[in-house]
């Protein structure tokens, strides 16, 4: 069993930056602004040095006797982090202590927790010997720390160890790369219940939910089982428009983070409000998705209030839903919709049953005698189409190259001659005959090349440079001497 350890503190001492050192990846969104940090973030790490592995969480910072809603909940989230915890590391500033910390330490003190004390943003050698100050909070592991000049933070993995070690953990091997694990991302608009989706997958509050657009500011990853599998849910910010976040803010930093989750995905469910209807934003964040070549679901949210609304006919008013969802997304005919509730946590098994099942399609593989028969059928059902200065387009074979997303390469005469119209008829009847189902497909019409109509057709032995045009010699006509 691993340990688990949580970064605590008051707001802005430098716990995500403390937090990403460890690590060694840039997780947390770092800023000088307060409670940039509001859920608690994870990661597993692994010292090859005390060959130990455990989990470090970051967590918002702690305020006492503020009773804004937001702030409550941070509040709450760190206490339950703190519960849990083997292991505390309590960040102050090593030249600044404030009644706030004076608090944090008494509650700390109760918690009966280990805790490591650690003096934050000494920067150079001499503040690092300043940590005597330290003591009036009657914690006798301090440890003196930078994150940016990367100072302390070996000590500082020494002292966990040790910690880990008294506690009675052992040390581990490194634990194992897990790129088979499905990694489901859930994005959208800010406010159309991406997080209440991941508490109720998940049937925990990871994720802060309130009625506030921007929210959630980290991509939050959490683990889950699922019938015979792990999967990997990813709560993402909300995304907006690049006009309306302007530059350099909280924001579009949680946007990036947004967008390089999608990117680490396999499958990623759009969120969209039942309510306001699809908008272009949902448009455009689907549109990253795929261009990312992601396997795609549309997950409905808020179906209660669409339902709740007087006048509606519950029995015509999803057929008339779908219809309006596929003239909206008529490109993506091929992603299966899920209406939700996500409050109510119904319907929220769906999301994860068609992740599973468009996981595996992504992954699928057409043999290549199976897929040049399946040519041979449709060009007899219905011959190429070629544009109107061309020649007849001609299809000689075919095979998949690739997987996740699915990728097939064509051998034709000329990929010029041909219409787009039919490589559209040709990717809906693989989806009709083979599935694929939530996941795009690449297809490629590759020319065969002619070796009659290459000028450079002769090579030279001795380097790869093709030789120019060879003319035949000129063969004298003047008679022989006697």
């Amino acid at each position: 069993m691993w340990a688990y350890i949580t970064i605590i503190g008051r707001p802005n001492v430098g716990k995500s930056s403390l937090f990403n050192a460890l690590t060694r990846h840039k997780i947390a969104i770092i800023s000088d602004i307060e409670n940039t940090t509001r859920d608690i973030v994870e990661y597993d790490c692994y010292d090859p040095e005390a060959h130990m592995s455990y989990t470090i969480a970051d967590s918002g910072g702690l305020v006492i006797g503020k009773e804004e809603s937001i702030l409550v909940d941070v509040r709450q989230r760190v206490e339950d982090a703190v519960e849990h915890s083997d292991v505390i590391l309590f960040v102050v500033e090593y030249d600044r202590i404030t009644e706030l910390d004076e608090t944090i330490a008494r509650l700390l003190r109760r918690s009966g927790k280990p805790v490591i004390l650690i003096g934050n943003k000494a920067d150079n050698s001499a503040r690092a010997l300043e940590w005597q100050a330290l003591l009036a909070f009657w914690f006798w592991d301090v440890v003196m720390t930078s994150p940016i000049q990367t100072r302390g933070l070996d000590a500082l993995r020494s002292r966990i160890a040790e910690e880990l070690t008294w506690l009675g953990f052992l040390p581990s091997d490194p634990p194992e790369d897990r790129d088979d694990i499905l990694k489901l991302a859930i994005i959208g608009r800010p406010n159309v219940g991406k997080s209440s989706i991941v508490n109720a997958i998940s049937g925990t509050t990871r994720s802060i939910v309130k009625d506030l657009p921007g929210t959630t500011r980290d991509s939050i990853d959490t683990m889950i089982p699922w019938e015979w599998q792990e999967i990997c849910l990813i709560d993402t910010a909300g995304i907006r428009r690049s006009g309306k976040i302007g530059s350099a803010n909280i924001e579009q930093w949680s946007v990036l983070r947004a967008e390089r989750a999608i990117d680490r995905a396999d499958v990623v469910a759009v969120v969209i409000d039942a309510v306001e209807g699809i908008t272009h934003q949902d448009l455009h964040i689907t549109g990253r998705a795929i261009e990312a070549k992601k396997g795609i679901i549309l997950v409905v949210n808020k179906w209660d209030r669409v339902l709740d609304k007087p006048g509606v006919d519950r029995e015509s008013i999803l057929d008339r839903y779908m219809k309006y969802m596929g003239q909206q997304f008529d490109f993506l005919s091929y992603a299966p919709v899920v209406f939700t509730q996500a409050i109510d946590g119904k319907k929220i098994d769906r999301i994860l049953e068609h992740a599973v099942a468009i996981d595996l399609e992504r992954k699928k593989r057409i043999k290549t005698w199976v897929f040049n028969q399946f040519l041979s059928q449709i060009v007899y059902e219905h011959a190429p189409t070629g544009n109107r200065k061309s020649h007849k387009p001609k299809i000689y074979y075919g095979s998949q190259v690739d997987v996740a997303p699915p990728r097939f390469v064509i051998s034709v005469n000329n990929a010029s001659h041909f219409h787009f119209s039919y490589v559209r008829y040709i990717e809906n009847k693989i989806r009709a005959i083979f599935g694929f189902e939530g996941t795009p497909i690449e297809i490629e019409l590759r020319s065969r090349k002619s070796i009659y109509k290459d000028e450079n057709r002769f090579g030279n032995a001795d380097n790869d440079t093709p030789n120019k045009k060879i003319t035949p010699p000129k063969w004298s006509t003047r008679k022989p001497r006697k």
